[in-house]
């Protein structure tokens, strides 16, 4: 008996959107994708484009386009219901993290130091709207979850609305970690597996400055199943990150959190297990190692790895990352430091937030970012807009 086709969905049409869209339109194993988007030309566009590529080197998806618009969640609700997907995969957001790179140097440094938790509001109102919708639906996909998993999940799941699993952030370092232990080992990659415990702060950071906090991860090598993290010099490990191991960041960088979105999507989608590092697993703050297998996402943190040490470690790199701490209420305390850069800069002035309010709180954060870039000279061709 022929297996049934996996069923996608895509919402938000941005370009990590497009990149997914695009690699499993040309998989040898077919999986129907609809991409949902509140803009339709560029729905139609990206639908037509992997479409047509596919083509050309003798694929024939199942790919189609949907207007999806998350400020609508009844209507997102009943196009779920329709669609019935085995997978929801969320790359929504009011603002993508890349946007103040494209401010001049002196603005973008002021504000680079307030760190990404300040800007939680934009990730979180999109993924708040959809995971009510999918609720309202009455169908149960997995729900994976591209928009800041690190922060946005554990403030979801005090309102037990959290997906099911993140996707980049901690899993975006591994290869070139994989491959760095296996020069120093002298070792096939293939044979060397490694397992990362850390917040986005971290995942961002190491790649940038070659060093991270001990107190802000736990990272194990292992050779064909044996640990050997005692012989890679761990405190070293990241240094490559930034000279012979260095990759292209920004949106050229898209590629490397598309194909971590695929070491995710696709087991999830085939049923196929899997080791792969996911943020948010389980509504937790900051990353994990994870298992896939029969549709789910678990944990498989190293044996000398407590689960309270895991969530320890990732809570400390969510402060430095400018949030203090999650309420079980689901109010966001971020620290005085970064509320003070974003008061200072933008006249956004944000210490505590309710989940009740993160989309107040996005539309003035919206708002007061155009001032600022206005103020700033930024190029208006850059300027970001919503997503979903």
């Amino acid at each position: 008996m022929t297996e049934p086709t996996p069923r996608l969905l895509i919402v938000g049409a941005g370009d990590l959107a497009g990149q997914v869209l695009y690699q499993l339109a040309r998989d040898l194993r077919p999986v129907a994708v609809t991409l949902g988007g509140r803009r339709d030309a560029e729905v139609r566009g990206k639908v037509n484009l992997a479409r047509l590529a596919a083509l050309q080197v003798g694929r024939q998806p199942v790919v189609d386009g949907r207007r999806v618009d998350l400020d609508d969640v009844d209507a997102t609700a009943e196009t779920i219901a329709a669609l019935r997907p085995d997978v929801v995969f969320n790359a929504a957001s009011l603002q993508s993290w890349w946007v103040i790179g494209t401010l001049p140097p002196a603005a973008f440094q002021r504000l680079y130091r307030a760190n990404f938790g300040p800007w939680l509001p934009m990730h979180l109102t999109p993924a708040l709207r959809l995971m009510t919708a999918v609720r309202r639906s009455g169908v149960r996909p997995v729900v994976v979850n591209a928009a800041y998993p690190d922060a946005v999940h554990p403030v979801l799941h005090t309102a037990g609305l959290a997906p099911d699993a993140g996707i980049g952030n901690v899993a975006n370092n591994v290869p070139a970690l994989r491959l760095i232990a296996a020069e120093r080992l002298g070792v096939p990659v293939r044979d060397v597996g490694v397992r990362f415990v850390a917040h986005h702060y971290v995942s961002h950071h190491v790649s940038r400055t070659g060093d991270a906090e001990p107190d802000t991860f736990r990272l194990q090598v292992t050779v064909k199943g044996a640990d050997r993290t005692a012989d890679v010099d761990v405190g070293t490990l990241f240094l490559p990150l930034t000279s012979s191991h260095r990759r292209l960041g920004g949106m050229a960088g898209q590629l490397m959190t598309a194909a971590s979105a695929l070491s995710v999507l696709r087991p999830l989608l085939h049923g196929d297990a899997a080791q792969a590092h996911a943020p948010g697993v389980g509504g937790l703050p900051g990353g994990y190692p994870v298992r896939i297998g029969h549709g789910a996402v678990a944990l498989d943190l190293p044996a000398s790895v407590g689960l309270g040490d895991a969530v320890a470690v990732n809570e400390a790199g969510q402060r430095r990352d400018g949030i203090d701490r999650i309420r079980p209420d689901g109010t966001v305390e971020f620290t005085e430091e970064s509320a003070g850069i974003m008061r200072e800069s933008l006249g956004y002035d944000c210490r505590t937030m309710r989940l009740a309010d993160c989309a107040d709180h996005a539309l003035e954060l919206g708002a007061r970012y155009q001032e600022y870039a206005a103020r700033s000279g930024q190029d208006r061709t850059a300027a970001p807009t919503a997503v979903g």
